[in-house]
């Protein structure tokens, strides 16, 4: 299995994270994000630092997880957002 940091994700995974981040009120650098290849299947793993709060989400060709854990901000899994 492979293990990634945010930093080494595909550009536009990277881009499209940051984004999403801007229009809420965050960084990428609040939060610590990693992605885990297995044979078969990829996670990522979103740990917000302040509070601790943490999402894996299954990655995979064809998932849309940045749009989970859009929901999962929203919703206030990872604490308060300004947007």
């Amino acid at each position: 299995m492979a293990h990634r940091q945010f930093p080494d994700f595909p550009v536009n995974e990277r881009q499209d994270v940051e984004a999403l981040l801007t229009q809420v009120g965050l960084t990428s650098q609040e939060f610590e994000i990693s992605d885990v290849n297995g044979t078969s299947s990829r996670q990522v793993m979103v740990r917000r630092q302040r509070t601790g709060a943490e999402s894996v989400y299954d990655a995979g060709p064809g998932t849309t997880w940045i749009e989970e854990f859009e929901s999962d901000l929203e919703c206030g899994l990872f604490g308060q957002v300004s947007a």
